[in-house]
């Protein structure tokens, strides 16, 4: 049977209340201060390469693109092309670019879109499941990575700092979401991630004869005598509960032993029957192996933690896990652009006053020059367009001009 009458018309519309738009403006206005990273690769690598890039965005979580497929093999696409077409779509704040070549390892730190960019050389790096295959008991929690690390930054120095050291700790930080102290929850801080500056006398690692050219003749040596370095580590945060017996806190663990020798509970927890006899199976009670001997790691929970007796106002034993990667880098340079621009420091190069106002002023020569090219480029692409454009409509009127006499001559 067809449908009679006309479609219903809608007449109410859904208003929302102010207080709730008000509330949407200012959290999407807190979304858009959170720094978001991109970590890729350029140019072809070795497989360890590819997996200590997954172990950084690993690490990087929750605000970077984890699943991002780069064309690694595209030279002609440049950080600046990344952070051009990603700043604003996907609010990228921060890139990281791994690559490699036949002598070393190169990483890439720069701040989307304008810079600047820190230049690192990787000079060992561990991947994340080579930790966990020496380790005891690795930490598996995926749930561990849905809220930012900790971060971390030691030795970098106060306001007297050099200012490519200051560089670094403000890059660092600046990677990560700032904590608010007042409203962060206690289960959201689950993992650590630590930056240690380290500061070395190379004069100690000379042999002592004042002859240091070995030192310099290739790269293996002048690895050792480094005189600043940053290394990068990555740590969960594991907590136990304090002052309980062993087997009480097995029990609070819900890790249920084997109890089918005993008569009783109570013989389980004082290691005795009844009788006095030791009970079977089970060994005299102990301080529990979460406690360190450090009473510094422990502390007063002021919320519930992660894992079971970890309460509010328990007292618990802090203990980091490493999940990797393991990074040891040394800055070369400090660029003032995205991977471009005036060179703000350099490791190894150092040049005059006078050395770095020609350098620039060729550089602007240069840049002057590329541009006058392209506008006569430009300039010559518009003239030949302008006179091929008059050429078609000439041929066009003639051709309109010979169609007219034929149907003259036709009519006549």
């Amino acid at each position: 049977m067809p449908r009679r009458g006309r479609k219903r018309k809608k007449t109410r519309t859904h208003v929302v209340d102010t207080d709730e738009r008000i509330k949407g403006a200012l959290l999407s206005q807190d979304e858009n201060k959170i720094p978001r990273s991109l970590v890729i690769r350029r140019g072809k690598v070795e497989s360890e390469l590819i997996e200590l890039v997954t172990d950084l965005r690993k690490l990087m979580r929750p605000y970077t693109a984890v699943n991002f497929k780069e064309d690694a093999t595209n030279r002609k696409v440049t950080l600046a092309h990344y952070a051009n077409s990603l700043s604003s779509s996907m609010g990228v704040t921060h890139i990281m670019a791994l690559s490699q070549n036949s002598a070393r390892v190169n990483l890439r730190m720069g701040r989307a879109p304008a810079g600047p960019t820190l230049s690192f050389r990787v000079k060992r790096f561990t991947l994340g499941r080579q930790i966990r295959a020496v380790q005891r008991r690795p930490y598996d929690s995926s749930k561990a990575f849905e809220s930012p690390p900790v971060v971390v930054t030691n030795n970098f120095g106060d306001a007297s700092a050099a200012p490519h050291v200051k560089l670094m700790r403000i890059t660092f930080q600046n990677m990560f979401p700032a904590i608010n102290v007042s409203t962060v929850k206690l289960n959201e801080c689950r993992r650590v991630v630590l930056f240690n500056f380290i500061r070395r006398d190379t004069s100690e690692v000379d042999d002592g004869n004042g002859d240091d050219a070995t030192n310099k003749q290739d790269g293996a040596s002048n690895d050792e005598v480094e005189d600043e370095e940053v290394e990068i580590r990555h740590y969960a945060i594991r907590a136990k509960p304090v002052g309980v017996d062993r087997k009480v806190r097995r029990l609070i663990e819900a890790k249920i032993p084997n109890l089918s020798k005993l008569d009783d509970i109570s013989d389980y927890i004082t290691g005795q029957t009844s009788s006095g006899a030791p009970a079977p199976a089970v060994n005299s009670g102990a301080m529990s192996d979460s406690e360190a001997e450090d009473e510094t790691a422990h502390v007063m929970l002021p919320e519930k933690f992660r894992g079971k007796g970890n309460n509010k106002s328990q007292k618990s034993a802090l203990k980091l896990v490493e999940l990797g990667p393991r990074l040891r880098l040394k800055l070369v340079k400090v660029e003032r652009g995205l991977a471009s621009g005036d060179v703000m420091y350099h490791a190894y190069v150092h040049k005059t006053p006078e050395e770095v106002k020609e350098l620039k002023q060729r550089k602007e020569q240069e840049a002057s020059l590329k541009r006058q090219r392209r506008e006569d480029q430009e300039a010559n692409v518009q003239r030949k367009q302008a006179a091929k454009d008059e050429k078609k409509a000439k041929r066009e009127q003639k051709e309109k001009g010979a169609r007219g006499g034929c149907n003259g001559v036709t009519e006549g």
